[in-house]
């Protein structure tokens, strides 16, 4: 199937991912969030269901590894779900049912409202608050970890197996 969409990455396999990625794709060109653009973001299709994901921008970890994923299920019986989360190079395996995470399922709507969801919840989850959080000793930095103040949840860090820290961080920074 030809896709139409300004994503990176793998083209819709039906009819209805299409749908899908064009409402997704229709809603983010109209957002605000600074620094992200439909060709930020990335489309993997070569596994069930399909996957759209993007780096987080201000995030200083390698590419990929603070990301976020929205996945979409259709079997063409009307039966569909969405399911979003922060998370690193796996997809789609950090999901926890809170308020950081998506979960649609049971919606009888057509597959431009799943992406009109979708692109809802990552402009909320770009426009949030993140935090720089690191440890110093003997006037190094020896690891950092990015949070959501909001909540506590860790969206990604960096880690120095020659040290084991504990303890509140001895600097922290907003990066967004």
């Amino acid at each position: 199937m030809a896709s139409l969409h300004p994503f990176r990455g793998d083209g819709p396999r039906t009819s209805n991912e299409q749908e899908f990625l064009d409402a997704l794709a229709a809603y983010i060109t109209g957002w605000a969030a600074s620094g992200v653009s439909a060709q930020s973001f990335e489309v993997v299709a070569r596994i069930h269901p399909l996957v759209v994901m993007t780096d987080v921008p201000d995030v200083d970890v390698p590419a990929g590894t603070c990301t976020l994923q929205v996945g979409y299920w259709d079997d063409r019986q009307g039966c569909r779900a969405l399911q979003g989360e922060w998370g690193d190079e796996y997809l789609l395996d950090s999901h926890v049912y809170s308020s950081d995470g998506l979960t649609v399922f049971g919606l009888h709507e057509e597959p431009a409202a799943y992406g009109a969801l979708a692109g809802k919840w990552l402009e909320r989850q770009l426009q949030r608050r993140v935090d720089r959080q690191d440890w110093i000793r003997k006037g190094r930095l020896v690891q950092s970890r990015w949070v959501l103040p909001d909540t506590g949840k860790r969206v990604a860090q960096t880690v120095n197996t020659n040290w084991f820290v504990r303890g509140a961080p001895d600097r922290v920074t907003r990066v967004r």
